[in-house]
C-alpha cells in the first residue's frame, strides 16, 4: 500500500503544476505587440526598399541626363553639318540659276550685240534676264531676241552658231565660235553649224527647243540630262549633265 502522511495519500502531498493565468486584456496586448513588431518589420523593409529605389532613381536620372547631353550635342553637330550641306547646296543652286538667268541682267549679252562675230565662245555663260518658258519635260528656254521669217519648224534645214556650258559649273565645253579637231584628228576651223530639226542628228534638247526659232534669233536653252546625253559621258561632258546653250540662228531653208 503506498504510505500516507497525516492520513493522506502521497500522490496527493505531490506539488501540483503551476498554470499560466492571463490578465484581463493581457492576450489582447500581445497580440497588439506583435502586431506593432510586425508594422516595424515592415516600416524598416519598406523604408529599405524606398531607399533603393531612390538609389537606382538617382543612378537611372544621371545616365538618362547624360544620354540626353550626348544626343543634344549629335543633334548640334548635325545640324551644324546639315546647314553646311544646304548652305553648299544653295550655292551651288545659285551658280546654275544664274548661269541661266540673272535678275537684273541685260536681256541680250554684249557679245551678240556686237558687229564682229565672237572669235571665241564665251568661257562662262554671259548674265542675261528674261522670263523662261517651261515645258513639260523639264526644258526651259529665253528669247534674248526674236528673228524674222518663218519660225522654224521639224524637216527644216536650221544653221545656228552656238556655245554650250554645263549648267552646274556654268563652263564651257563647245562652241562653234572655236576651232576644234575632227575624228581624224584635223583641226576645223570655226563655222556655223547646219542641222536638219526634228531628224535626231542633234541631242533631242536641241530639236525640241529650236522649234518656232527664226532667223536672226537668239535663244537660251536649259536642257535637263534626260533631253541631251543622258547617263551617258560625252568628251567633256560628264553623264547625267544639265547643259545650258546660246543659239542664235542664221537661217532657216524648208
Amino acid at each position: 500500500m503506498p504510505q500516507t502522511v497525516n492520513g493522506r495519500n502521497a500522490s496527493e502531498n505531490a506539488p501540483k503544476p503551476v498554470q499560466k493565468t492571463y490578465r484581463p486584456g493581457q492576450r489582447q496586448q500581445e497580440r497588439m505587440q506583435r502586431l506593432a513588431r510586425r508594422r516595424k518589420r515592415q516600416r524598416i523593409i519598406w523604408s529599405s526598399i524606398a531607399a533603393v529605389l531612390l538609389i537606382a532613381a538617382g543612378i537611372t536620372g544621371a545616365i538618362m541626363f547624360q544620354n540626353y547631353s550626348t544626343q543634344q550635342a549629335a543633334l548640334a553637330s548635325m545640324h551644324a553639318t546639315a546647314t553646311a550641306n544646304a548652305s553648299a547646296h544653295a550655292t551651288a543652286t545659285a551658280v546654275t540659276r544664274d548661269c541661266f538667268v540673272t535678275p537684273g541682267a541685260p536681256a541680250i549679252p554684249s557679245i551678240y550685240t556686237a558687229t564682229a562675230t565672237p572669235k571665241a565662245g564665251p568661257s562662262t555663260a554671259p548674265e542675261i534676264s528674261g522670263t523662261p518658258v517651261t515645258l513639260k519635260d523639264g526644258l526651259k528656254y529665253v528669247d534674248m531676241k526674236v528673228g524674222t521669217g518663218p519660225a522654224a519648224k521639224d524637216g527644216d534645214t536650221v544653221t545656228v552658231n552656238y556655245t554650250g556650258w554645263l549648267a552646274s559649273t556654268c563652263k564651257e565645253f563647245d562652241s562653234s565660235y572655236n576651232s576644234h579637231q575632227d575624228e581624224s584628228g584635223n583641226t576645223v576651223p570655226p563655222a556655223p553649224f547646219p542641222f536638219t530639226l526634228g531628224k535626231g542628228q542633234v541631242i533631242k534638247g536641241w530639236d525640241e527647243g529650236v522649234v518656232g526659232m527664226k532667223a536672226g534669233g537668239i535663244r537660251r536653252l536649259y536642257i535637263p540630262a534626260a533631253l541631251g546625253y543622258g547617263s551617258q559621258s560625252s568628251g567633256p561632258i560628264p553623264a547625267n549633265s544639265n547643259l545650258i546653250f546660246d543659239v542664235q540662228v542664221i537661217s532657216i531653208k524648208s
